[in-house]
């Protein structure tokens, strides 16, 4: 196992599950592909954890089940701690953009371009 590429990503609750998880374990992952997620109002003091971490994030314009303003609100408050984040908004599209993972196969190639410095423990 190669712990310098540990990746997270997960779709609507999946992705705020890999916002917890990068806020919490920040030194062991290397990126994170959160699709529709967000983070709870009580880690918003804590967004700057994740300043390090690359994130590429995918969330549509016309999703009614979870609002684009969760991932608005979090590239937002990476940009004023200079967090890396690439961001995509998708014009028109709701909340199932899970297809993502078969159409945009650049997003793995993406992942595999980071490692993340392991330290020994």
């Amino acid at each position: 196992m190669d712990k310098s590429r540990v990746y997270v990503t997960g779709i609507s609750m999946g992705g705020y599950g890999t916002y917890a998880a990068a806020l919490d374990h920040p030194e062991k992952i290397a990126a994170i592909l959160p699709l529709c997620g967000g983070i709870n109002d009580s880690d918003t003091t804590r967004i700057c954890t994740l300043r390090d971490i690359p994130i590429l994030t995918y969330h549509g314009t016309a999703d009614d089940q979870i609002s684009i303003y969760e991932t608005e609100r979090i590239v937002n408050s990476l940009e004023e701690c200079n967090g890396e984040i690439i961001f995509h908004r998708l014009t028109g599209k709701g909340h199932s953009i899970q297809y993502l993972y078969e159409t945009e196969p650049w997003i793995y190639e993406w992942l595999l371009m980071h490692r993340k410095a392991i330290t020994n423990e």
